[in-house]
């Protein structure tokens, strides 16, 4: 729905903008580990192309927001971790024109 109805999106994870973008280039090119994962869980009407589909799955535990990690809160269930990012809380950049994202490994 949120495709169809805004012209652009931002993707928050315990309270922190991971991705901001058009809402046509965040579905062409979701960046941030925690948005691929959540637009691969959409569900596609047509149950071949579902079947097919792949998911990204997101392990972990879910982070404390009354006594949150240091660092990127999505550090502890992130496929590409480092070691930055359970330190350093990353910055949102501009990666391409109009398309921001918080992530340590992202290089703009």
């Amino acid at each position: 729905m949120i495709k169809h109805i805004s012209d652009r999106v931002g993707v928050m994870y315990l309270g922190n903008l991971v991705e901001l973008t058009k809402s046509d280039e965040l579905y062409k090119n979701p960046i941030h580990p925690y948005t691929r994962a959540l637009l691969s869980a959409i569900p596609i009407p047509d149950p071949k192309e579902e079947r097919e589909k792949k998911r990204i799955p997101i392990d972990g535990e879910i982070p404390s927001s009354i006594n949150p990690i240091p660092g990127c809160k999505f550090a502890s269930r992130c496929s590409i971790v480092k070691d930055i990012c359970r330190t350093q809380i990353p910055s949102l950049v501009e990666v391409n024109t109009g398309h921001f994202v918080a992530c340590h490994q992202i290089k703009s």
